[in-house]
């Protein structure tokens, strides 16, 4: 390949990592954009190092392992009927592959991956800005509406925020901790004004999860970091919006205790009871993918409001009823076999590799968490976020992986 050509690819590569994280939560459908370039971008490095790219062991079991879930769909749809409509989401899990074998080949990883470290940080902190004007000057109840819904805002505000603390090691410098702490205050700010509780527990569950790998790293630093944790807690308790949507909790529960299930929680309990009535009636391959509201219209009863809702506002349950105990067995291994990877990369020596495998932990983390409350495939936004921070991930984790004979100016 030519060098000035091959420069400019560097160069849009480049580009790309930079604007995603930057302009996820800040410009409206340009995730759909910039996404599109990188899967093009993708397939063009792999089309033209189709001869040299190689695929080690966990790299099969990685993608292999992703396709666990979509595969068991196609199954379903294939012996209990369905909606092929409803395999779409789940199937954009291919652009892992050639997005993720581009960022593990490309010829300056360091360079590649500052792109995108500063593009997160700098994204984070404008998603929170955002917020603030949104809260305080406009007067906005809850912010994320004018990205997408709420929840899926407030999910993707959790994983900027715990990748700016996470980033915080890349540097080892007093300015770049202090850009790294801005910018994870940036993104705990997003994710408070969108009110998502089921983001605010998987945000919890994430730290967590690092304050335990802390202490198997560094007694040191747990301390330090448990400091951290119980000052932030502190402050928010003393939050007077945290607190509201903690009220609010205990009121959807006791209007449920009392028979009122027309609240947030409360529908949330009614459709998890149905959806595992579903799943008790049809135990391999649930109702077929795409069919719950059809599954969930005669188990309605005395409420007729239930019917609005085309999931089970639960990724795990949805799956439940749509793809049966299979279905879900797929989804969880979609989830864990990654985790799982990247947990065992946290070893490594190369400090690229350990900062991109703790945040694709972080990134597992939260998404399996959250998806407890809210489903991961039911708004294209969050699909779209996972799979792009994925590859990402995956691919620098695994960067010095690749042979050393790759072009200093470029791709082979």
């Amino acid at each position: 390949m030519p060098i000035i050509f091959s420069r400019f690819f560097n160069l849009a590569i480049g580009v790309v990592l930079f604007l995603f994280p930057l302009l996820i939560l800040t410009v409206k459908g340009s995730y759909n954009f910039i996404a599109t370039l990188m899967l093009l971008l993708g397939l063009g490095f792999c089309g033209v190092n189709r001869k040299s790219i190689r695929f080690d062991r966990e790299d099969y079991i990685f993608f292999g392992t992703l396709l666990a879930y979509p595969i068991v769909l196609l199954l379903a749809v294939l012996v209990q009927g369905g909606k092929w409509t409803a395999l779409d989401y789940p199937w954009r899990v291919l652009a892992v592959i050639p997005i993720a074998l581009m960022v593990k080949g490309v010829s300056r990883p360091a360079q590649c991956a500052t792109n995108w470290i500063w593009g997160w940080q700098a994204g984070a902190i404008v998603t929170g800005v955002g917020a603030l004007i949104y809260m305080h000057w406009l007067g906005w109840w809850r912010v994320g509406s004018h990205i997408t819904n709420e929840i899926p805002y407030g999910q993707i505000a959790a994983i900027l925020a715990l990748g700016a603390f996470l980033f915080a090691r890349f540097y080892r410098t007093y300015l770049w901790l202090l850009l790294s702490c801005l910018a994870g205050l940036g993104g705990i700010y997003a994710l408070a004004a969108s009110g998502s509780r089921g983001a605010w527990l998987a945000f919890i569950a994430a730290v967590i999860f690092f304050l335990v790998q802390l202490l198997i790293a560094n007694r040191r630093h747990l301390v330090i970091a448990c400091v951290l944790t119980l000052a932030c807690g502190y402050a928010l308790n003393f939050s007077t919006f945290v607190q509201s949507r903690l009220e609010a909790i205990h009121a959807d529960v006791n209007a449920y205790n009392h028979g009122n299930a027309d609240t947030s929680t409360g529908v949330r309990l009614d459709l998890w009871r149905l959806s595992a009535e579903i799943a008790k009636e049809h135990p391999l391959f649930g109702a077929g993918p795409g069919h719950f509201k059809e599954a969930l219209a005669p188990k309605l009863g005395e409420k007729p409001f239930l019917a609005n809702f085309a999931h089970a506002h639960s990724q795990y349950f949805d799956t439940l009823a749509n793809a049966g105990f299979i279905g879900l067995a797929g989804l969880l291994v979609s989830f864990l076999a990654p985790l799982v990877l990247f947990w065992g990369r946290l070893r490594s020596n190369q400090r690229l590799e350990r900062v991109f495998a703790l945040q694709g932990c972080g990134l597992i983390i939260v998404s399996m968490v959250a998806c407890l409350t809210q489903p991961l495939y039911a708004h294209n936004i969050s699909v779209i976020f996972y799979f792009i921070c994925l590859s990402v991930c995956w691919g620098f984790s695994s960067a010095n992986a690749v042979p050393a004979h790759r072009l200093e100016g470029g791709m082979e």
